[in-house]
């Protein structure tokens, strides 16, 4: 009985500090303030994947990356904001940042204007009839509404990794399924992925 007790408090207790530690808080203005400066990173997509129907095609995300630079300029109380630049693969496509730091240390960052339009998606056409469409990757990647979220600020060696979506760019296309015969309407899904983040 004595050993079952002792067992009993062991696995209580290393319950309690695994939750404590996950409670821990931080003084978000601070770490808002820390935020300020250059920082690498880098998205590595995971959808959509490619999807080949007979009318439609949706190319893959899915293990393509893209790296980018961030720049933080300002912060005040538990926000902070900057910008984000791609380089050449975007058309040097720069965002304006809006970033959240909440008590227990997430990071919420939203790419909220361009401040540079590289206009691969806000220049886009396609012929009439055609089955490509301008939110399919890549082209569909350079839409405002991007968000890097599930991030957590780390001050030991200020990197971390979270992940990515962009919500915009989902859309629904018809197209016909051979092997049902039928023709019927499809999520292409969202560009998403997962993301790392380093402080220079």
């Amino acid at each position: 009985m004595k050993s079952l007790i002792t067992f009993l408090f062991i696995i209580v207790a290393s319950t309690t500090y695994r939750c404590g530690k996950e409670e821990e808080t931080i003084d978000c203005t601070s770490a808002a303030a820390e935020m300020i400066g250059t920082w690498d990173g880098r998205i590595l997509y995971s959808n959509p994947l490619e999807i080949n129907y007979v009318f439609h095609n949706v190319p893959a995300a899915s293990g393509n990356s893209h790296p980018f630079t961030l720049e933080v300029t300002s912060s005040s109380d538990c926000i902070f904001t900057g910008n984000i630049t791609y380089g050449e693969i975007s058309n040097n496509t720069i965002y304006e940042v809006n970033g959240t730091i909440d008590k227990y240390g997430w990071v919420k960052i939203i790419e909220v204007k361009f401040v540079n339009d590289g206009k691969l998606y806000t220049d886009c056409e396609v012929p009439f009839g055609s089955p490509l469409n301008c939110n399919n990757w890549p082209t569909g990647r350079w839409q405002l509404g991007g968000e890097f979220y599930e991030g957590r600020f780390d001050t030991e060696d200020y990197e971390w990794e979270g992940k990515f979506i962009l919500p915009s760019s989902n859309y629904w296309y018809n197209s016909w399924d051979p092997g049902t015969n039928n023709s019927e309407w499809r999520p292409a899904g969202e560009i998403a992925g997962d993301y790392r983040l380093t402080k220079r």
